[in-house]
């Protein structure tokens, strides 16, 4: 049986292959500045050919990390496979990834990620984590509250 995809525990992304080449590498370099050559039309055509591969072929360009879209992989491909949202909960890993501890941060920091990656999360069916309520402190009206906090002085 051929091996058409491997991640290895040095780095999941660096170490990946594709029959037998490093692609993790290859993805690696060609993702930096001038990585798809120096001529402007070339490297504007090999973009080309890659989003129609896959748009989502240079994350640093939708304006997120690698690691974010590797999460975000992680977490439908989980939905895909049957578990609903309500069980990908911290713990819940996918290809070494914890997806629900990653999930339960975007929740949290749902404001600070940009709107496509809201949109991408909402179409999953994930939502901002609700703000908790603020109390105020509650202050006694008994006559005698406040010569009680004075004896405590």
């Amino acid at each position: 049986m051929e091996t058409w995809f491997v991640e290895t525990n040095l780095g999941p992304l660096l170490h990946a292959t594709a029959l037998d080449k490093p692609v993790g590498q290859w993805l690696t370099t060609i993702r930096r500045p001038d990585g798809l050559g120096k001529d402007p039309e070339r490297a504007q055509r090999r973009a080309e050919q890659l989003a129609a591969i896959d748009p989502d072929w240079n994350p640093g360009q939708l304006g997120w990390t690698v690691d974010w879209q590797r999460h975000y992989t992680g977490l439908t491909a989980l939905l895909a496979a049957g578990p609903g949202l309500e069980e990908i909960v911290p713990g819940v890993t996918y290809r070494g990834d914890d997806i629900g501890r990653w999930l339960t941060r975007q929740t949290r920091i749902w404001a600070r990620l940009n709107p496509e990656q809201q949109h991408r999360l909402g179409e999953a069916g994930v939502k901002p984590a609700a703000r908790p309520q603020k109390t105020t402190a509650r202050t006694s009206t008994k006559p005698g509250a406040a010569k009680n906090s004075d004896a405590f002085q």
